[in-house]
């Protein structure tokens, strides 16, 4: 069931994805162009030429961030001691890893340098890195090949690290690391991912019985806004975008403690 899960939302969010339908639109209005229908062509590129443009100057990507990277704020003081620390992967840039040989990262590496602090921070702390392949082709190659080579550059030993490297989402990353931990009641985790994602992520591993602090990073919004043209909106404005439509779909099938989690 959760296999099923996972594949319809692949494949149903790499179809109505923002960035995905603006590319359709503009190939579609394109083509309406040379036909007797360019009429209609042109009502409808310069339509999407438009609703590009505003999503690049106008801030609607931090329309749709900001109110989820506000929810969890870094903690200003940690406890003396936890018992450990989980990072969700997510960052990871597998295939130019081992094409290149070095660790890349797609965005979002904060994730892995904030672990790595605070695995010095507490150096008897359990260490859990979750998360697998996301993708629907490549489930060979998983984002631990990146954190191992990361981890390994920053002088922390690999070894120290347990890899749950099997899941595909972050309901997966929260089922497979709690059968893996075993965690007890009155333990203290800290969480780390990146902000946005964080009260999706919180949710789900409350639903499971794992009440773990967050520590969000990766931020993208600041707290004013500027106008500029910058098309890279558009990617943030889908990232926003997706991960409210994931915070309503688990709500609606039950696969978080709320709609909108809150510290």
């Amino acid at each position: 069931m959760e296999n099923i899960f996972w594949i319809v939302s692949k494949i149903t969010w790499a179809i109505l994805a923002p960035e995905t339908l603006l590319l359709f639109f503009l190939i579609l209005s394109a083509s309406f162009l040379w036909t007797r229908y360019y009429k209609q062509g042109r009502v409808l590129i310069s339509s999407t030429v438009i609703i590009i443009t505003m999503v690049s100057v106008l801030p609607f990507s931090y329309w749709v961030l900001r109110p989820l990277e506000d929810l969890f704020i870094i903690p200003d003081k940690l406890p003396d001691r936890v018992d450990g620390v989980i990072v969700l992967a997510g960052a990871e840039d597998i295939s130019v890893t081992v094409a290149r040989g070095q660790p890349s990262f797609h965005g979002g590496g904060e994730r892995l340098t904030t672990f790595v602090w605070l695995a010095r921070v507490y150096p008897d702390a359990v260490l859990l890195y979750t998360g697998g392949s996301g993708t629907l082709t490549n489930q060979d190659k998983k984002p631990s090949i990146v954190a191992r080579k990361f981890f390994k550059q920053l002088g922390l030993n690999p070894a120290r690290v347990r890899f749950e490297s099997d899941s595909k989402n972050t309901l997966e990353n929260a089922l497979k690391s709690y059968e893996l931990i075993k965690p007890t009641p009155g333990q203290k985790w800290i969480l780390v991912t990146s902000a946005y994602h964080m009260p999706r992520s919180v949710g789900i591993f409350r639903k499971v019985g794992w009440n773990v602090i967050p520590y969000p990073v990766d931020f993208n919004t600041t707290k004013n806004f500027r106008i500029n043209f910058d098309l890279r909106q558009i990617g943030r404005f889908s990232q926003g975008i997706r991960e409210w439509v994931g915070l309503l779909v688990y709500w609606a099938t039950d696969l978080t403690s709320e709609l909108l989690p809150h510290p």
